[in-house]
């Protein structure tokens, strides 16, 4: 019969090695579905399914990470599980919305940042309510339970994202050091993606294992972690009151002229909620009279934030009606509310222990945020269905005027709901006012179409060409007329004076590139050039740039006198002087020509 720290030890193999599988499995899947994406092998009408699988993918192997060896298998599969139902749910809701990015379209083929942000808040509040629940195998695990998780797992988690940045540091600095001596296997190995994905998350993985083992280490950082924040709380306490002192004798009118005052309280709100938080701790420790003062102080000076920031809220909805920002900041301002009730209470309630009531007003509100973030990721409460709702009813009520009112949010900010209120205005009918919205959106559909049509050719005034003799390629001059080249190319796209294009062979392969000049530049002995060259479809990009100092050295290039040297790079020779073009830095890098010394 194997010993009890045997038994332990192996315990602890087999959870290290199903984290670096798990990890590893995790890493290969994503990159899978980077490539599906890349080759667009889903139809867009199923776009969602690889939306919702990289959601899911994302954050559901990290549950099950986290969690082996600390809440039970069944717990742990089914909480995983129903966080990758629940996080495909949302994915697959924002690709047939739009509801975040509100650039709505068949062709989106991933969810927006903001649901990966918000989805990152989900899993890990719920995982935090799950977890403890099975520690104690009751639905609601005592406070100090809840607080040993959440506070223990925060700072795991950022000593293992810690770990992964510093890795791939290295990994850069390694690349950099074989480089030096013409060795670039390391840096094309760490540019593939088939080769970062599951590094990245295996390291993730074994970050979590190393941090797991060393439970030493994690109460360390955070004790102190929660003494420094915990000190910080009187400051921003005294901050919070002498700005509330200052109201009376400013007015709420220059804190609402920013525009920002709303989101500014619930961002303080927040800032002295988790604060008090550190201070209170788990309950069980002794918390010094200055931060007991402050944290009473902090409880209540959150009541007059949420009720400016509600009053403020209600003011430019009243004036400008809903928009899914001012929804999200209602939903915001719920859970201050909430938080500032309980940490109210908390503060004026005289008797020991300190802040007692805070516990019950945590628990209750990580759940509130839950729901909330449930409602909002989905169509129940989707703030661009209840924003396009809500304005196109001001609209149709004559609150809003159809000349004022703003057709950009519908097309574009406003994803699927915006675009089907669109079609719904444009087809009505019947009374006079009816009939001037539509008309109103009509135009504004004709004012889209006249801004969306290509450019004439700038060509409007004479450009000269260098050297003398040499002809534009007409495909550039097709292409500039369009707009930027790739952003580049301001020089052609709004015609500024002075704009000289130069069609020279500065790469000896026997075609020509193009180069244009900056006429903004004030230094008439230097001359920078933009150069384009054509790719093997014919498109014209930017390839680098050349800046030729020196007046004879200019009047050389502009008579074509330029010679070429043999170099790793292209060093262009002018009026005995060498010129290097600095080639475009992108994410891929030129290939070295054949038989060009490392350098």
């Amino acid at each position: 019969m194997a010993a009890p720290a045997e038994d332990h030890g192996r315990a602890g193999t087999r959870i290290a090695l199903a984290r670096l599988g798990i990890g590893l499995a995790q890493g290969v899947g994503l990159w899978l579905l980077s490539e599906a994406y890349a080759h667009k092998l889903w139809p867009a009408a199923v776009a969602w399914v690889p939306a919702a699988a990289t959601l899911a993918l994302a954050y559901a192997p990290l549950i099950v990470i986290g969690g082996l060896g600390r809440i039970r298998p069944l717990t742990l599969a089914l909480w995983a599980l129903a966080a990758a139902l629940i996080l495909a749910v949302f994915a697959w809701h924002d690709l047939d919305a739009g509801i975040w990015s509100g650039l709505w379209s068949p062709e989106t083929r991933a969810p927006a940042a903001q649901v990966f942000f918000f989805a990152a808040i989900f899993v890990f509040v719920g995982h935090h309510l799950v977890g403890p629940a099975d520690q104690v195998r009751r639905p609601i695990a005592p406070y100090p339970v809840y607080f040993d998780w959440a506070w223990k797992d925060a700072v795991q988690l950022a000593l293992s994202v810690l770990f992964v940045g510093v890795l791939w540091a290295a990994l850069a600095l390694g690349a950099e050091l074989f480089k030096l001596i013409g060795i670039d296997a390391l840096e094309k190995l760490v540019s593939q993606a088939w080769f970062s994905s599951p590094v990245t998350f295996v390291a993730l993985a074994g970050a979590v294992q190393l941090t797991d083992v060393r439970v030493g280490l994690i109460q360390g950082v955070r004790t102190v972690g929660l003494v420094l924040l915990s000190w910080l709380l009187p400051v921003m306490t005294l901050l919070v009151v002498a700005f509330l002192g200052a109201l009376p004798f400013t007015g709420l009118a220059p804190l609402f002229a920013t525009r920002a005052g709303a989101s500014t309280l619930l961002a303080a709100c927040a800032v002295l909620i988790v604060l008090t938080s550190a201070a209170y701790q788990d309950g069980q420790a002794p918390v010094p009279v200055v931060l007991r003062w402050a944290g009473r102080a902090a409880g209540l000076a959150l009541v007059p934030l949420v009720l400016i920031a509600a009053y403020a809220l209600a003011l430019r909805v009243g004036q400008y009606g809903l928009s899914p920002a001012r929804i999200e900041a209602i939903a915001g301002a719920v859970v201050a509310a909430g938080f500032a009730a309980g940490y109210a209470f908390a503060a004026a309630r005289p008797k020991p222990p300190w802040m007692r009531p805070l516990e019950l007003t945590n628990v209750v509100m990580a759940r509130v945020v839950m729901l909330l973030l449930v409602l909002l990721l989905t169509p129940i409460a989707d703030p661009a269905r209840l924003a396009v709702d809500d304005q196109v009813g001001r609209l149709t009520s004559g609150k809003t005027a159809p000349a004022a009112f703003d057709y950009a949010f519908l097309r574009y900010q406003s994803g699927r709901y915006g675009a089907d209120a669109l079609g719904r205005l444009a087809a009505l009918s019947g009374s006079p006012g009816n009939l001037a919205i539509a008309a109103a959106v009509k135009a504004s559909d004709n004012a889209v179409s006249a801004a969306s049509a290509p450019p004439q050719a700038p060509l409007s005034q004479p450009i000269a060409v260098y050297p003398a003799g040499a002809v534009a390629p007409k495909s550039f001059l097709a292409q500039a007329g369009r707009g930027p080249i790739g952003g580049h190319s301001t020089c052609l796209g709004s015609v500024q004076p002075g704009c000289e294009l130069y069609v020279l062979d500065l790469e000896g392969a026997g075609s020509p590139q193009v180069s244009v000049n900056d006429p903004s530049s004030e230094d008439a002995s230097t001359l920078p050039l933009e150069v384009f060259s054509q790719d093997a479809s014919g498109a014209w990009t930017k390839s680098g740039d050349l800046v030729v100092h020196c007046a004879d050295a200019i009047a050389a290039l502009r008579a074509g006198h330029l010679t070429l040297k043999p170099s790793p790079r292209r060093d262009v020779q002018l009026a005995g002087r060498s010129f290097a073009v600095s080639p475009l830095q992108t994410g891929d890098c030129p290939q070295a020509s054949a038989g060009a010394p490392a350098h």
